[in-house]
């Protein structure tokens, strides 16, 4: 249920007045001085993308997705992609026959139908149970809706090309062992849709964004995620600022940010934290969730993914561990 915080004054006419205003589910600030009214005007959540592949972490994405859906008022869309058959063979290798090559692509073609049907009948039941409306254009009320796009092409191409038209991707909390294509979507969409994208783990909290802690250290990740995050940071009950002071960052570096958030309206609580030999990664994430944060911000791969793959980060880390909804941004 989206949340308020109004507050009023006998004495409007004595200075600003902060009241609360709903922008989607959401409620968003405004200021009014004695003579007119100042509005904030803020970016908000209204498409939301959730890729699926008809893998047991669809119905995982979907929740998440709902629920964010249900407190912005946002569209939401289920996307599958479906792989052109004639894609399967080159990955095989050359010098088949035609049979060979007839037989690979019936048998490509075949698991992308039961992996479409599995993420349509996943995308069915979340969006009925919700009680969203299925429409494909924006209707006269604000209200939370839905709609099914199926694409063919390859996941690699059609996930970034679909995310630049969606505010918001989610995808659920997976790892490449347990969930190859589950994990290279995500992935996909991180480095290649310019647009944030919100991992969700199989046990949700009741509530996402109530209590946002910003993993920060000053990069243009990281800013670029902390932008996409304000609509959470606005509306939240609580905010965390987390700079872990290492010889690349100083502990300065979160006081500047916390600033920063103070003029968006946001006053956070600021924590520097002291790794010592403890991964970036991990001190973070345990620092979020003693917290009580239901949403940690960072941003993902400063470094090379490879550099990643090979030495381990923070962004690896977190892929691989955190246990609490992540908002990245690349």
């Amino acid at each position: 249920m989206p949340r308020t915080a109004d507050r009023s004054d006998d004495g409007a006419n004595d200075g600003p007045v902060r009241i609360a205003r709903h922008t989607g589910g959401r409620t968003a600030a405004v200021r009014e001085g004695p003579l007119e009214p100042v509005r904030e005007e803020s970016m908000t959540y209204k498409t939301i993308l959730v890729p699926l592949c008809g893998s047991e972490n669809d119905p995982v994405a979907l929740k998440g997705a709902i629920s964010v859906a249900r407190d912005f008022d946002a569209h939401l869309v289920g996307l599958f992609v479906s792989l052109d058959p004639r894609d399967a063979v080159p990955m095989l290798g050359e010098g088949m026959s035609g049979a060979m090559v007839d037989e690979i692509m019936r048998a490509a073609e075949t698991e992308s139908n039961n992996h479409r049907a599995a993420a349509r009948r996943s995308f069915d039941a979340a969006v009925a149970e919700a009680g969203f409306e299925m429409r494909e254009v924006p209707g006269g009320v604000e209200a939370p809706s839905a709609s099914w796009r199926e694409v063919v092409g390859r996941i690699e191409d059609v996930v970034p090309a679909e995310g630049r038209l969606a505010d918001l991707i989610v995808c659920a909390h997976t790892s490449i062992e347990a969930d190859t294509q589950g994990y290279t979507t995500m992935e996909t969409a991180l480095l290649g849709s310019a647009r944030p994208v919100l991992l969700v783990p199989k046990t949700l909290p009741a509530e996402i964004g109530h209590t946002v802690a910003v993993a920060w250290n000053g990069k243009t990740e990281a800013t670029r995620a902390v932008a996409a995050a304000l609509p959470f940071l606005r509306s939240a009950d609580r905010a965390h600022v987390l700079t872990a002071e290492t010889s690349v960052t100083e502990g300065a570096t979160g006081r500047r940010i916390a600033q920063y958030l103070a003029w968006q309206g946001v006053n956070p609580e600021l924590t520097i934290l002291h790794p010592g030999s403890e991964p970036v990664g991990e001190t973070v994430t345990k620092k979020a969730v003693e917290l009580g944060a239901d949403l940690l911000v960072m941003g993902g791969y400063g470094h090379s993914r490879m550099r990643e793959m090979i030495l381990g980060g923070v962004t690896r880390y977190v892929l691989n561990h955190a246990g609490l909804p992540v908002l990245m941004a690349h």
